[in-house]
């Protein structure tokens, strides 16, 4: 496998939080410090769009599986749904105590997660004015993923904790102790195991239901701050100090490095297709490569 760089663009005057791709990979979008999402056409790059409403930094985004709505986190405590296309405020919704770290739809999009600093976790049921938040971690809440059935949602808190919840009960199903620390990452990859990474370096999946450990190692050699899928392949991309790599899951082998130059990488995101990744920086640049098979 081979990352080739067909693009780098300015997104934001300061850091580039985190990116996503729609769900038929004609846009891209990426939020910032500058408290903005901004929309850019694929392959083109140009700009679409804005998102305006957040008070500080956007620090992440999802969408829902229907495309039509989008939900993003915020410095400014708070958590925002959007209309897709228009870029218009659908709600506002307050409750966290701290920064919003990441936020995810449920895979039928009739719930969303919300994580933050301090360790609260907010769950939004779609077209209701407020969240539902529980206190999760001791400390800051990083990352969180919902199973592929959509029933269960781990959440990765800044130690090597990672948990599993019941959707609806918000009971905690299991507490896995994660090779090394912080755990940095949490996601439920498309055949049910979850994998999880942490601020050493350290990688490791989990089987579906069980949990139980299937393998772990130190691929990364370094940080991994944010990971991602990617379609058709059995591999993992993550944004690491430096760089992206692609690692093989089977065999926790690098099999892809890119290096930028940059320390500080943070979201990272694959095209449906599995044939682009984007990754955001502290540079306020959003870079996107293509995937050589």
């Amino acid at each position: 496998m081979k990352l080739n760089l067909i693009a780098e663009f300015k997104a934001h005057p300061r850091h580039a939080q985190s990116v996503l791709f729609s769900h038929d990979g004609n846009e891209l979008a990426t939020t910032g410090m500058d408290a903005l999402i901004q929309v850019w056409s694929v392959p083109e790059f140009d700009h679409l769009r804005s998102f305006t409403g957040h008070e500080k930094s956007a620090n992440a985004i999802d969408l829902s599986p229907d495309g039509t709505i989008a939900i993003t986190g915020s410095t400014d405590r708070t958590v925002m749904i959007w209309g897709w296309e228009t870029g218009e405020q659908v709600h506002r919704l307050s409750g966290h105590r701290n920064t919003v770290a990441s936020v995810k739809f449920s895979p039928d999009g009739t719930l969303a997660a919300s994580s933050s600093y301090g360790g609260r976790v907010g769950i939004w049921k779609k077209g209701a004015d407020s969240l539902e938040i529980f206190r999760s971690h001791p400390k800051h809440v990083t990352s969180l993923s919902f199973s592929t059935d959509g029933n269960s949602l781990a959440t990765a808190g800044l130690g090597n904790i990672v948990k599993i919840w019941d959707v609806q009960s918000l009971e905690v199903l299991k507490e896995l102790e994660v090779p090394g620390q912080p755990a940095t990452s949490c996601l439920y990859l498309p055949d049910g195991n979850l994998c999880c990474t942490t601020y050493e370096g350290e990688l490791a999946i989990y089987a579906k239901e069980t949990y139980e450990l299937i393998t772990s190692g130190f691929p990364n050699g370094g940080r991994a701050n944010s990971s991602a899928f990617l379609p058709g392949t059995n591999s993992l991309v993550s944004s690491v100090d430096g760089g992206i790599v692609a690692l093989d899951l089977a065999s926790l082998e690098i099999s892809a490095h890119y290096e930028t130059g940059i320390k500080g990488m943070y979201g990272v995101a694959s095209s449906p297709d599995g044939d682009m990744v984007a990754a955001a920086s502290a540079d306020g640049r959003c870079r996107v490569w293509e995937v050589i098979r």
